[in-house]
């Protein structure tokens, strides 16, 4: 991988998403009043909706503003976005920057950030960097990739259910309250996961590439966007009477020893079921059953705090 990062001033496009709260553009603003007290040249560019931070990642503008640096504003779904525009774009060898905010931001936690300017700041201005795989999702339609976690089943058919309304008036109690609508309204289908050639039948799929699931839950205390593997949660018997008791384990850190859960590693999994079924990808409904989620053969670069760099 080619070496982007360089020692002193850069020139930045940062993407941002304008529906954050107001503390949240505080934190941004903070950010980027630090860089260019460091001489940084930075070119803001907004969201105005679904797929716009894929569009400006894949864009011109890199060329156009001359920016060696990707900083992105917003939460998961948002990252999402940008990184599949650099991975479509063939550009992920630019270094990104994140500034947490939005709904939910599990790669922030991944990466060590906090809502700190001077943390994000100094992450990026200090060469401290980190090399993240990616996980890939392949279907008849195209390719998308995502950062953390994916999952079929209950988990993607509850997501389907948050509107972007909803989650820009409830934040992450929209999933929460898109959860209860499916245990009571949903139904529970039955999934095929091929993983090393075995096939299993469950109810459930969650696809770990980063261990940390809504907020701060481990579920796969191994998972690590750092290795080129996955960790698979299958869930066998998928009920209004074992859903409770999943819940409680994955809060609890007692998942894996509840009976009809499976734990597994493998770097690909192809999953199948009722066609058209949704998957989720970080928040977001990205694809429709059949896919193929595997790790990706090229990895991104992000900025990170010191204790969780890995130098390349």
């Amino acid at each position: 991988m080619s070496q982007v990062y360089k020692y002193g001033p850069k020139t930045a496009l940062v993407i941002s998403n304008p529906t954050a709260g107001r503390r949240d553009r505080s934190l941004l603003d903070s950010v980027l009043d630090q860089l260019k007290g460091q001489n940084w040249r930075v070119y803001v560019r907004e969201t105005n909706g679904i797929g716009d931070a894929e569009r400006i990642a894949s864009s011109g503008d890199f060329e156009q503003t001359g920016s060696d640096v990707l900083i992105v504003s917003g939460g998961d779904g948002t990252v999402n976005e940008a990184v599949t525009g650099l991975f479509r774009s063939e550009r992920l060898d630019i270094p990104v920057g994140l500034v947490p905010s939005g709904t939910v931001n599990l790669l922030a936690s991944e990466l060590g950030f906090t809502n700190s300017a001077k943390s994000i700041v100094d992450a990026m201005t200090k060469g401290t960097r980190r090399s993240l795989y990616l996980g890939q999702i392949t279907s008849e339609a195209e390719e998308r990739i995502f950062l953390v976690t994916a999952g079929v089943g209950f988990d993607a058919h509850a997501v389907s259910r948050v509107s972007k309304n909803l989650k820009r008036l409830h934040g992450k109690t929209a999933y929460v309250v898109a959860g209860l609508f499916e245990y009571v309204l949903g139904s529970f289908p039955t999934y095929s996961a091929t993983i090393v050639g075995q096939q299993h039948s469950v109810g459930s799929i969650l696809v770990a590439n980063g261990k940390y699931f809504s907020g701060r839950v481990v579920w796969a205390p191994k998972a690590d966007t750092g290795k080129p593997c996955f960790e698979i949660g299958l869930f066998t018997n998928v009920n209004r009477r074992s859903l409770p008791i999943y819940v409680l384990g994955m809060v609890s850190g007692f998942l894996p020893k509840l009976k009809g859960f499976n734990l597994l590693s493998s770097k690909e999994i192809i999953l199948k079921g009722p066609v058209g079924r949704p998957v989720q990808a970080d928040g977001d409904i990205v694809a429709k059953l059949p896919v193929c989620i595997s790790i990706a053969k090229k990895t991104a670069s992000f900025f990170a705090v010191a204790k969780h760099s890995n130098a390349f």
